[in-house]
């Protein structure tokens, strides 16, 4: 049986389980490889110039997007990674040695957040628990109105065979509706092999 979530605090726990479990290795993210992880940091990122521009990473995992960044000779001018779970805030601090990057445990309602370009979001939106749409929809508000430029997410879509019990899929047409009462300047990418979506909100 898949796992079940009753809290946030609970998907805390099992997020510095899989850390413990797994160390510096994919597994300790949730993505099955670098492949498919790297195809999602492409749809975040390809409607901006990151260059020059402050980023905020939001559950920021083992701090893979500065490595993907840097090796595509993208000059940041800072990267700031929120992560709910302290183990991995620990990772990042033990292997991500960059001058314009900084790392703290947390959430987007909790650690202060602005003066921020560009906020992007991978896969911390995938859990299911009581309150996860809830606090999905409340996230991208906050990091739109936080963010100077615009912010992209990605969602795990209901447009799949199947869904397991610890992640919570949400319907497009849903989320497309939270983001167009925000701007006029909406995209959302469906197109891609993995089952999920991504959505780009711009001033």
């Amino acid at each position: 049986m898949s796992k079940v979530f009753q809290t946030l605090n609970d998907v805390r726990q099992f997020i510095d389980d899989r850390v413990a479990e797994y160390g510096c290795a994919i597994q300790s993210s949730g993505w099955s490889s670098v492949e498919s992880q790297h195809l999602r940091f492409d749809y975040l990122c390809r409607d901006f110039d990151l260059n020059g521009k402050s980023i905020l990473d939001v559950g920021c995992g083992k701090g893979d997007l500065v490595t993907y960044l840097r090796n595509k000779d993208i000059n940041f001018s800072q990267y700031t990674g929120i992560d709910l779970a302290q183990e991995m805030i620990n990772l990042c601090n033990d292997t991500i040695k960059d001058q314009h990057t900084n790392f703290q445990q947390g959430t987007v309602f909790d650690t202060p957040i602005d003066g921020i370009d560009i906020a992007l979001l991978s896969g911390s939106l995938s859990y299911r628990y009581e309150n996860a749409v809830a606090d999905a929809k409340a996230t991208l508000e906050i990091l739109f109105s936080t963010s100077t430029i615009g912010v992209a997410l990605n969602f795990l879509s209901k447009k799949v065979d199947y869904e397991l019990d610890k992640n919570q899929h949400y319907d497009p047409s849903m989320v497309l509706e939270w983001a167009l009462n925000l701007s006029n300047n909406v995209t959302l990418y469906h197109d891609y092999p993995l089952y999920e979506f991504t959505l780009v909100v711009k001033k």
